[in-house]
């Protein structure tokens, strides 16, 4: 059923171009891009070479950049290494290499998610197929490895295999404010991985002076942080504390410490909290439970990001009957990437209704009535999102023609853009970004009660991963 679905999907993406997204493999274009400019000696950080790249003939299936405009490539330069080696193939032949290594992500993230927690394998689809497979796929993203990663460490860790859980977050350092509270909880919690993650760390660095130098590096992190930072805060599809703030009128600046505050709170948070809970609901939240935490607020996070929450919460549903309630609903608000209502294609509002409907049958109530006004649910309200776009957004050509400068970052010309066509029909936005906040503020709800001294009597101890063998500190 499902392999027919997906046939039945990539069937109308193919003979029916017009239900195709429009801005296929967009993300993509910019780390291949970055990785031509790296592996000819260039500064993959700067709008040029980066934008004549992204502007180069591409296939018309493909996204193709538009004049003085470099999106940007905005990842530490050991991250970036990888794209360096795609580099050598051609465009098109790159998109497939990549788009296989996202199809693998994705079914590595299902299948360790179902051996770790006995769900059913449709719901465990349906929950991943949208916000992690479609959108992550449409844009060429990052972040379905991200999650892969997350998947796998918890997987490894509660059969005690705290090696190949070390490795897979170091893999899942590509996006690295994803990843990197995972592996801060693990080198807090469990010595055994102190010393892989401090290796780990060091080839990190060892490869980011080898791909691109020590200018280069240095130029990352003093420069292209803080301004891809400062570029997305007025973004429409920004799920962050920062554009919140700046949405309720608060400066560039003060949204901006208003993020990173939340970021690291919530970091503390949730590494302090993941051993806690843990310990009542299997090691397997060691990993997950602080990258749920981190999703709510910060400075930058956008909805394909989320899906590396629903590790934390498929877990916790599994094991905590108490939970299963708000937990299904939470997935069921996450499964969809609602944010991208405009650029997922013509296909979304049904796709969606699927993916929820059998959501509500795996996680909420298997009863015809329920798994219906899910669905439908689903469908209305995206529609009522896309009728809420009433504004005509502005042609930036002229602005971006005016300002363009070679020499400067990327995040110059691409500040200028979202601030040009990211910043209107903002009704229309709030309404897509409001399911996912939703889902985000009832997985760290629910990991919070899961912690507070007297648990719940349905959770479980897991003795493999728990107390009785020593991987998990007590108080």
């Amino acid at each position: 059923m499902v392999a027919a679905g997906a046939i039945a999907v990539v069937a109308f993406l193919v003979f029916l171009p017009q239900t195709r997204p429009p801005a296929l493999m967009r993300d993509f274009n910019a780390f291949y891009c970055a990785g031509v400019a790296l592996d000819r000696g260039a500064d993959p950080y700067r709008n040029e070479p980066l934008g004549a790249c992204e502007r180069a003939p591409r296939a018309t299936w493909l996204n193709r950049g538009i004049p003085h405009l470099a999106a940007p490539a905005p990842l530490p330069p050991y991250a970036l290494a990888p794209f360096r080696l795609l580099a050598y193939l051609p465009y098109e032949t790159a998109v497939v290499v990549w788009s296989l290594i996202l199809f693998a992500a994705f079914g590595l993230t299902v299948w360790a998610l179902r051996q770790v927690t006995r769900l059913p394998l449709v719901g465990l689809i349906a929950a991943f197929s949208l916000v992690d497979g479609f959108a992550g796929w449409t844009l060429g993203q990052i972040a379905p490895i991200a999650v892969a990663a997350i998947a796998l460490a918890a997987y490894f860790v509660e059969r005690g295999h705290d090696r190949a859980a070390t490795a897979a977050l170091v893999i899942g350092m590509l996006e690295p404010h994803v990843a990197l509270p995972a592996a801060l909880a693990f080198f807090a919690w469990r010595p055994q991985t102190r010393l892989p993650l401090v290796a780990a760390a060091a080839a990190c660095f060892a490869l980011s002076l080898i791909a691109a130098g020590w200018n280069l590096n240095v130029e990352y992190v003093r420069s292209v942080l803080p301004a891809h930072a400062v570029s997305e805060i007025a973004s429409n599809r920004q799920l962050s504390l920062t554009n919140i703030a700046y949405r309720f009128g608060a400066s560039d600046a003060l949204a901006l410490r208003l993020g990173d505050a939340s970021y690291f709170a919530m970091l503390a948070a949730g590494v302090l909290l993941a051993p806690v809970v843990a310990r009542r609901a299997g090691a397997g939240l060691l990993a997950a439970l602080p990258v749920a935490f981190v999703l709510f607020g910060g400075p930058f996070s956008h909805v394909v990001q989320t899906a590396a929450a629903l590790p934390c919460a498929l877990l916790l549903w599994a094991r905590v009957p108490s939970t299963r309630l708000p937990l299904g609903i939470a997935l069921a608000s996450l499964a969809v990437p609602w944010a991208q209502f405009s650029s997922l294609g013509a296909l979304f509002p049904t796709l969606a209704a699927v993916a929820v409907g059998f959501v509500v049958w795996a996680f909420v109530d298997r009863r015809p009535l329920a798994i219906a006004f899910g669905a439908a649910l689903a469908s209305f309200y995206l529609i009522a999102i896309a009728a809420s776009v009433t504004q005509r957004i502005p042609d930036p050509a002229q602005a971006l023609a005016a300002s363009y400068d070679p020499r400067a970052l990327a995040e110059a010309s691409w500040g200028l853009y979202v601030h040009s066509v990211a910043t209107w029909d903002v009704l229309a936005f709030d309404l897509a970004r409001l399911p996912t906040w939703l889902g985000l503020i009832a997985i760290v709800a629910v990991c919070i009660r899961a912690a507070l001294p007297a648990p719940d009597k349905n959770f479980a101890r897991y003795e493999n991963g728990g107390i009785a063998s020593g991987r998990i500190p007590s108080r």
